[in-house]
């Protein structure tokens, strides 16, 4: 096969390395839980292997002719060779792009570091590394927040607050924007929520600012009616339609009223004590997001330079430009956060530090964002794919599933983020020995479920229109995610949801028996234990309890749901099912709230089953943003990038549940015991070395001068 005159060398480059070196951090994006096993000059013994398929002209004529004989007699199209079949695949998706061919006849040398192949052995780097880039990225959207609620309303504040409260406002009307879309199917919802929130929001903290709008319901219609009319304004539709007004009202009328209370809310110091804390875990979680980057683009250098040298030429001014721009940035930005914290406190100039704050979570999202290109443009590169080489780089980039898999990200960090403060207000609470103490960690605790249930509602509708877009991309990857080789993942995935849900709402039942006058709650909230428990079964319920379209030699062609049954395993049932959940945990959510504003809460006192809750809910979490993320890069099959760059090693198959779930539980638990570590180095080792410094040692008899 002839190369194509941009293509990178065959082996990496001096410049490749360099570029990657930059990269070790954000690089870790691009999960390469699919990427195959190829052998390493560094850590093989029989030197390097050559993943290219070498096919003169003469072979090429021959696999042309080939397809001209298919294309007359398509009833032997199966009993042609397998050099025919290869040619067809090249004429039909004209995948080839690349010089990395079938390599029919190439010889592989194995390879194992540690007892795990390359493939494992970077799965491994990289996952860590994106759970740990999660957490720094998800942590500070609510950190700011939590400040703002914690600072006394001066006047660098309150100018502050109103930075602040577009940024909350762009983050809630594209989550309700984005809900609306899915379920009502309003177009360009996003939009329309996104623009007005913000603008509302924007425009009732200025006025407020000035004291012009300090009545609530008058900051509610106020940004209702400045929202719609920007929103309108700038989304781009030739004719409006009510649908999309109508949310532009709501939207407008939410960030209306959050920035009215945010603006006038009553300080609380527990608040900023809660965002420091968890600020100082930050600090040390941006290290080791480093470190596991750097150990995951050395791997992926030595064993994937091809792939790396092909990914940094299709992205140049990405990964040169504005990749190092971001991520130096950030670092500068995130340094200074952290260590501003206390002398800007001291000084009196918290809306600086406040201001700060939003700046980084600027910087955050849009690294996010600049990086989620290559994973997208790795599973859906734009079409048609014999033009891929002619477009620009932000054609590449902007691919059909770029956008839902931002959103989809923005809102799962946001929920991991939530359920770490829940591991931390949970370890935290069993290490103390104060009451006060306790009491405090309990209510950590409570504000980390509140935050990680309450942003994970909206989390099945983020994953729906991202995995809608990859079956309008290509419906053969979806059927491949959904119903053929990773539907029992997806089944494992619907099990550990449903349980998710299900303990939060034990979570809930547990803490209201702490709360007074809660009781009257009890009796609606056992009837939706029921529900809960009848819709997560039919979520988790599969059509065929065999991992393919059809069974295949040795599997039990009975294992297939009845057809009176059958009606369960359908997308209609399965999302009204995961509706239901929403639904459900959201009117608790509401009881408990209430209880909350009309009885005494009674913190440090909890049922223990409580903390344990919180502390499983964050194990869950990470372990579920681990194997969905395995689902998604396997779900390109045996493609480096689908339909591109093929796959020609070993390990191109999807690895089989059992040893998936195992190499997952493993990374995992790593990450889990290393953040247990880091949550005691940053919180608990302080104030027990605190606390020992100020008892003083017994004062001893002085001789008299």
């Amino acid at each position: 096969m002839q190369n194509s005159s941009g293509q990178p060398q065959t082996r990496s480059s001096i410049f490749a390395v360099i570029i990657a070196l930059i990269l070790f951090y954000g690089i870790g994006h691009l999960t390469p839980a699919s990427l195959s096993n190829s052998s390493s000059p560094l850590f093989g013994l029989s030197g390097p292997s050559v993943a290219y398929a070498e096919e003169d002209e003469d072979e090429e004529d021959e696999e042309d002719e080939e397809d001209e004989e298919d294309e007359e007699d398509e009833e032997d199209e199966g009993e042609e060779g397998e050099e025919g079949a290869e040619g067809e695949e090249e004429g039909e998706d004209l995948s080839y792009l690349t010089d990395i061919g079938p390599a029919a006849e190439h010889e592989f040398s194995e390879f194992s570091l540690f007892g795990l192949s390359n493939r494992k052995f970077t799965w491994f780097a990289a996952q860590l590394h994106i759970l740990f880039a999660s957490f720094i990225l998800g942590c500070p959207m609510f950190v700011v927040i939590m400040e703002v609620m914690g600072a006394r309303r001066t006047q660098g504040v309150r100018k502050a607050i109103i930075l602040s409260n577009v940024f909350l406002g762009v983050l809630i009307g594209v989550v309700i924007g984005i809900t609306a879309e899915v379920i009502v199917g309003i177009h360009h919802g996003v939009l329309y929520g996104m623009w007005a929130c913000a603008f509302g929001g924007l425009v009732v903290s200025f006025l407020n600012y000035f004291h012009k709008c300090m009545n609530v319901k008058v900051s509610g219609v106020i940004g209702a009616i400045f929202g719609t009319v920007v929103a309108c304004a700038l989304t781009p539709v030739e004719t409006y339609h009510a649908d999309g007004v109508i949310l532009a009202v709501i939207n407008g009328f939410v960030g209306g009223l959050l920035a009215n209370f945010i603006m006038f809310a009553e300080a609380d110091f527990k608040f900023e004590r809660l965002a420091h804390e968890v600020t100082k875990v930050i600090g040390f979680c941006y290290s080791f997001t480093a470190l596991t980057g750097g150990l995951f683009l050395f791997i992926m250098m030595v064993a994937y330079g091809d792939f790396i040298s092909y990914l940094v030429s299709t992205f140049p001014v990405l990964f040169m430009v504005a990749y190092p721009t971001l991520f130096i940035v950030e670092t500068i930005v995130m340094y200074a956060y952290v260590y501003s914290w206390d002398p800007l406190n001291k000084s009196n100039k918290k809306g600086r530090h406040i201001v700060l704050g939003v700046i980084l979570n600027i910087f955050g999202l849009s690294l996010l964002c600049a990086l989620d290109g290559p994973a997208t443009f790795m599973q859906t590169p734009p079409l048609p794919l014999d033009q891929l080489t002619n477009i620009s780089e932000w054609d590449r980039l902007t691919t059909a599933t770029w956008m839902p898999l931002n959103y989809h990200r923005l809102v799962g960090n946001g929920t991991f983020g939530g359920y770490m403060v829940c591991i931390i207000g949970a370890y935290m609470y069993l290490w103390s020995e104060k009451k006060e103490e306790k009491e405090y960690y309990d209510w950590v605790g409570y504000i980390g479920n509140i935050i990680g249930v309450g942003i994970m509602l909206p989390l099945p509708a983020m994953g729906y229109i991202f995995v809608r877009e990859i079956y309008q991309y290509d419906a053969t990857i979806g059927m491949y995610i959904m119903s053929d080789r990773e539907s029992m993942f997806m089944l494992v995935q619907g099990l550990l949801v449903g349980t998710m849900f299900s303990v939060s709402n034990i979570y809930m039942w547990v803490s209201m028996k702490r709360i007074e006058n809660a009781q009257r709650f009890f009796p609606a909230m056992k009837f939706g234990f029921i529900l809960i428990i009848i819709a997560a079964t039919i979520w988790f319920t599969p059509r065929r309890f065999f991992a393919t379209m059809m069974p295949e030699p040795g599997m039990d062609s009975n294992m297939v749901l009845p057809d009176n049954l059958a009606f369960l395993a359908l997308m209609i049932a399965k999302n009204t099912a995961a509706f239901a959940l929403v639904i459900i945990t959201f009117v608790n959510y509401i009881f408990y709230t209430i209880a909350t504003k009309t009885g005494k809460v009674h913190y440090g006192k909890i049922n223990p089953l409580g903390v344990y809750c919180l502390i499983f809910l964050g194990f869950a979490d990470i372990w579920l943003m681990s194997w969905m993320g395995t689902i998604r890069e396997l779900s390109r099959m045996n493609w480096h990038i689908y339909k591109v760059f093929k796959d020609v090693t070993p390990e191109k198959f999807t690895p089989s549940l059992a040893e998936s779930g195992f190499h997952v539980t493993t990374i995992v638990w790593t990450f889990f015991i290393v953040m247990t570590c880091i949550i005691w180095l940053g919180i608990k080792y302080p104030k027990s070395k605190k606390k020992a410094q100020e008892v003083s040692p017994q004062a001893t008899p002085q001789v008299a001068e």
